[in-house]
């Protein structure tokens, strides 16, 4: 039992009450925020697809959620990508984290087909957060100079999603894995 504990319970809670309608997700904001500082600290995992520059830890999972913490390397470029049909909100819990935008165009009917467009980038310092609620709003995210730590909850777990190639309008299917997992 780590301090997260009895706030992960919290979190539970929240999340049901977001997926039965009651609240529009500001409590889950709210804790997020809360809990950044607790994950800024967690270790790295010591080994994790170096290929990808990142590492993936995850914090809980059950039915209705997961909770990972993601250790950027400086000049870290993700995919394009969507959440599985899960939503997904990142919070940044040290350094930034670049996000670029896209919009999927067409109706996901023919497998291996995808029209996107870009629609803008941001970056998000320290406390800032990034929701995505549907599989047609992608995102790419990207780390500069230094390194960075996140936070990501996915309500519903991911074990499958989709990557983006803009150019050549392609997708394919992906899995979710883990570097770590740490029970908390």
């Amino acid at each position: 039992m780590t301090l997260l504990t009895p706030r992960i319970e919290e979190l539970s809670l929240n999340l049901e009450r977001v997926r039965s309608g009651e609240g529009i997700g500001a409590e889950v904001v709210r804790w997020l925020r809360a809990v950044s500082g607790d994950v800024a600290s967690l270790p790295k995992p010591q080994s994790h697809d170096v290929h990808r520059g990142y590492y993936r830890t995850l914090l809980y999972r059950c039915e209705g959620f997961e909770l990972l913490a993601l250790h950027w390397e400086p000049g870290t470029i993700t995919s394009i990508h969507d959440h599985g049909g899960s939503r997904c909100w990142l919070a940044v819990a040290n350094g930034s984290i670049g996000v670029e935008n896209y919009v999927r165009r067409d109706t996901g009917a023919t497998p291996g087909y995808a029209r996107i467009d870009l629609e803008g980038r941001e970056t998000l310092p320290a406390g800032g957060i990034d929701f995505r609620q549907d599989d047609v709003h992608l995102h790419r995210c990207f780390t500069g100079s230094e390194h960075a730590v996140s936070l990501h909850l996915y309500a519903n777990p991911i074990g499958r999603f989709h990557t983006f190639d803009e150019r050549a309008q392609t997708c394919r299917d992906a899995e979710s894995t883990y570097d770590a997992t740490l029970t908390v």
